[in-house]
């Protein structure tokens, strides 16, 4: 299995590797061969964010919907918040498409172990990236003083203190 994507009650797998196995495996696998052009439009939607799914309007902004990108261990459990939600990566990445508040919706990735990015919000007063720890923010700002010392490098870019 190369990719897999849960949306809208289906399940996609894209499956790689040599003719003999990719044929075994659909055999044992079932489900519904989709044709090799529309396959590889399908995921290249995917990986370019270019799926409906993905797209937000003016509208959406002004009825607070966002877009937030979950990252999670791929065997966490289902995340709870209100809305839709795309599941790549084989369950790491789980794309939600919400009105639920900033701090339930990194709540619920902590809860799953993992961290959520505003990728899309009319608000981004509260920034796009879960907000660090102390302790992982005094290892960026030494990394930071490392690489950057005269601090030249997008200056505030990740976190308005770098």
């Amino acid at each position: 299995m190369n990719a897999s994507a849960w949306y809208d009650g289906r399940l996609h797998v894209r499956l790689a590797g040599a003719l003999a196995a990719v044929s075994a495996a659909c055999g044992r696998l079932g489900g519904t061969a989709v044709a090799p052009d529309t396959a590889v439009s399908w995921w290249r939607s995917l990986r370019d964010q270019t799926d409906a799914f993905f797209s937000v309007s003016d509208d959406d902004l002004a009825r607070g919907d966002c877009l937030w990108r979950l990252s999670v261990p791929a065997t966490a459990a289902p995340v709870r918040l209100p809305g839709r939600q795309l599941i790549e990566w084989h369950g790491a990445e789980r794309w939600w498409r919400t009105a639920a508040d900033r701090r339930e919706v990194r709540a619920a990735a902590a809860l799953a172990g993992g961290h959520a990015t505003l990728m899309r919000g009319a608000d981004k007063s509260g920034g796009a990236f879960t907000p660090l720890s102390d302790v992982l923010m005094r290892i960026h700002h030494g990394l930071k003083q490392a690489f950057d010392p005269a601090r030249i490098f997008n200056p505030g870019r990740l976190y308005a203190e770098l």
